[in-house]
């Protein structure tokens, strides 16, 4: 009967500081959590021709650096104009989503107004 008297004793003792643990961390502030840090969009001057491909639009085909790159904001006439001459541009601009997606800021150092980012116009 002793032993069970301090078993009881023993759960209980172990209820009461874990009741009191628990209410000890409630009570403490929560402090929000800080949102990622926005990274600056990596800024790029490709050297290319600009190309047509059926399946997404019109894309950078680049010499310096090597690789094709996706127009996000595209102007239609202003880059099958381009396109048509066959000159190559250099062309800057800020990558997005993926290192394949070019937004064009400027090309051959003149502002390029194509459309706002929502995708192809």
């Amino acid at each position: 009967m002793k032993k069970m008297k301090h078993i009881v004793i023993v759960i209980l003792s172990l209820a009461l500081a874990l009741g009191l643990c628990s209410a000890a961390v409630a009570q403490q502030p929560q402090t929000p959590m800080k949102a990622p840090a926005m990274e600056k969009p990596e800024k790029i001057v490709v050297k290319g021709k600009i190309a047509y491909a059926k399946s997404t639009g019109y894309i950078v085909r680049g010499e310096v650096p090597p690789g094709d790159f996706l127009i996000v904001n595209q102007d239609k006439r202003s880059l099958e104009s381009l396109m048509k001459k066959g000159t190559t541009l250099n062309i800057e601009g800020h990558l997005t989503v993926g290192a394949d997606r070019l937004f064009i800021e400027k090309i051959d150092g003149k502002p390029y107004s194509g459309a706002k980012m929502k995708g192809t116009q």
